[in-house]
């Protein structure tokens, strides 16, 4: 018993700096993409807005009757899987140390542009519809891609740190604890997508009638 609770503390176990920092460098990054996202979202107007608020009550329409059509799961898993790759791909390289910011900043616009846009076209009810749509898969998108993201800018802030000491050496592989991680995400993406082929569109369907 030991032995199998020193094996999960190691799963979590992180450098001698600790995570905070990586952590507050990512959520700030996130919070300000979402920040600018709330912004353009209410600033959006004319056609664009039009555009969006016709899309959206065809999808509604087309969920009351049953008719809505679900995404494909290739495009779902593709959905899913973008940016916590392209911040995987990142921790292997020092350009991670300003390219998974980038990409929490980028991801949170997306997130808070997307339920703005719904609150401003249905109102209140719009936030109802937003966490159907996004809020099931974004509580396990979310921390998978965070958990990523602190250990991919951890290995990019060591990466980067010996280029600027001129270190020679190479720099050492992520060990099996880093791979572990990133398998227990890959998991929690393959869940995050099965849920927005088959789980979300039904429950969209359960709430069109409240629009």
């Amino acid at each position: 018993m030991r032995a199998l609770r020193k094996q999960i503390a190691g799963f979590w176990d992180m450098p001698p700096g600790g995570i905070t920092p990586a952590l507050a460098v990512l959520s700030v990054a996130f919070a300000v993409g979402a920040l600018v996202g709330l912004f353009l979202a209410a600033q959006v107007g004319g056609e664009g807005q039009e555009s969006l608020s016709t899309y959206l009550q065809a999808y509604l329409a087309a969920a009351k009757t049953g008719n809505a059509t679900p995404p494909e799961p290739v495009a779902a898993i593709w959905e899913a899987v973008r940016w916590p790759l392209l911040t995987l791909l990142l921790s292997f390289t020092a350009l991670g140390v300003i390219g998974i910011p980038a990409i929490f900043a980028v991801r949170g616009f997306l997130l808070s542009f997307a339920v703005s846009s719904f609150v401003r076209i249905f109102g209140g009810a719009g936030a109802i519809l937003a966490f159907f749509a996004f809020g099931f898969t974004g509580l396990i998108s979310i921390p998978a891609l965070f958990l990523l993201g602190v250990q991919g800018l951890l290995s990019a802030m060591e990466l980067t740190g010996r280029i600027l000491v001129g270190g020679k050496s190479s720099p050492s592989l992520p060990g099996r604890i880093f791979w572990a991680r990133s398998g227990l995400c890959a998991a929690a993406l393959a869940l995050s997508a099965a849920l927005e082929c088959w789980a979300v569109p039904a429950l969209l369907a359960s709430v069109a009638e409240l629009f």
